[in-house]
């Protein structure tokens, strides 16, 4: 088990605090690849049952995995394909069995948009907790910070509904 005292930048852990950011990283992969491939169950399955996301800033709903997991499929309809990339991924532990993480984000997205094809680009990070569960690491909470909606009509659409809710 590992050391809830964080390491000064650039040390070399210990074998076992290794495998666990291994494998918080890995989780936010699994993440990525669970909304790329629309699997809703793998999804929910990465994070506690009382964990708390949040992805109002990109327009969407604040909920547990439960009530984000059935208005996924809703909201990830629009788009005709997605890939979602993983970038910087700083993780601090704050117990053993506890972490906090920052994760840089990119996501490119198809859309038809006023029947011509458009390519949505956001970018961002996310805010995470994860805790140890048995075996494996889950999200207990995740927000999403949206810095960036780039793309045709359906970014200014998306950016225009996102200023007037912040009105």
């Amino acid at each position: 088990m590992t050391s809830p005292d964080d390491l000064a930048d650039g040390q070399v852990p210990e074998p076992a605090r290794l495998a666990d950011l291994s494998a918080i990283r890995d989780l936010a992969v699994a993440y990525a690849g669970a909304v790329d491939d629309a699997d809703w169950a793998r999804w929910q399955a990465l994070f506690t049952p009382d964990a708390r996301i949040d992805y109002t800033s990109s327009g969407g709903i604040v909920g547990n995995p439960a009530e984000v997991a059935a208005w996924m499929p809703g909201a990830m309809s629009v788009f005709t394909w997605t890939m979602h990339s993983i970038l910087t991924h700083e993780v601090h532990f704050t117990a053993a069995d506890r972490a906090t993480g920052r994760v840089h984000l990119f996501n490119r997205n198809g859309v038809e948009w006023e029947g011509a094809p458009e390519i949505l680009d956001v970018g961002g990070f996310y805010v995470d907790e994860y805790a140890r569960v048995g075996d494996a690491w889950r999200f207990t909470s995740r927000v999403e910070q949206t810095l960036y909606l780039e793309g045709g009509g359906f970014a200014a659409m998306l950016r225009g509904m996102l200023a007037g809710s912040q009105d």
